[in-house]
């Protein structure tokens, strides 16, 4: 009979990191790091999105007259290699809404798309650049979409969650817009490298921030649209 010894080691180095390895009889070391589990931060119940709009004002006000104060959010980031998995779960926010996760990119003054100019880009695999720019503004099916790679619904408690499995290591990466085939405001896509305020140097006002569409209820492929923010990692 022959017998597999598999050897798990766990190292949790504070509260928010953890190293998992998986060994096997004629395999090497792989290991997956738990760079990320942590909450994420809310912003002001008041404070006023990029396009302007704000929760209380767009969103409405929650059972105890407040801009959904309750709600709060948790992130987990997962990456091995040239791979990374980002778990969103949110609870106590606005029910059956239509959310997005936008992850920020470095460049000059933060603005660093080279598709469209703007700061952030959908936290979503760089293959989904196509079907992204397809629902923006710019694209053919213009009006948008709630079934985007970096969307999620909230259900009748406000509990929603998110799960990207993304091709690109999200901490100390980068974003490779050359994979874009189809027409955008700018161009040509190259590769951008992702910002990380947790890092000395190579920060910016966030890494993942999630905002509602309260508004018209759909995501705008590359183009954050209408929005309101609710929440941002770090």
């Amino acid at each position: 009979m022959r017998f597999i010894i598999l050897l798990a080691v766990i190292l949790v180095v504070g509260a928010t990191a953890g190293v998992v390895a998986v060994l096997g009889p004629n395999t090497s070391a792989q290991s997956a790091e738990a760079l990320v589990d942590d909450s994420l931060t809310r912003l002001p119940l008041n404070g006023q999105s990029g396009s302007k709009h704000t929760i209380e004002e767009h969103c409405g006000l929650d059972a105890n007259g407040t801009a959904w104060a309750e709600a709060t959010a948790h992130v987990t980031i997962v990456q091995t290699g040239a791979t990374s998995q980002v778990d969103i779960r949110l609870e106590n926010a606005r029910p059956d809404t239509y959310f997005t996760a936008w992850l920020r990119l470095k460049g000059s003054g933060f603005g660093g798309s080279p598709l469209t100019g703007g700061g952030a880009t959908p936290l979503s695999p760089q293959t989904d650049l196509d079907r992204l720019i397809s629902f923006s503004p710019f694209g053919e099916n213009s009006a948008g979409s709630d079934q985007l790679s970096n969307g999620f619904r909230t259900d009748a408690k406000g509990a929603g969650s998110l799960s990207a499995l993304l091709d690109f290591p999200i901490i100390g990466g980068s974003y490779n817009f050359a994979m874009a085939t189809l027409e955008t405001p700018q161009g040509p896509g190259v590769p951008v490298a992702i910002a990380n305020p947790m890092l000395p140097g190579h920060g910016g006002p966030f890494l993942i921030r999630v905002v509602s569409h309260c508004s018209d209820d759909v995501g705008h492929g590359l183009s954050p649209g209408n929005r309101e923010a609710w929440f941002q990692f770090p």
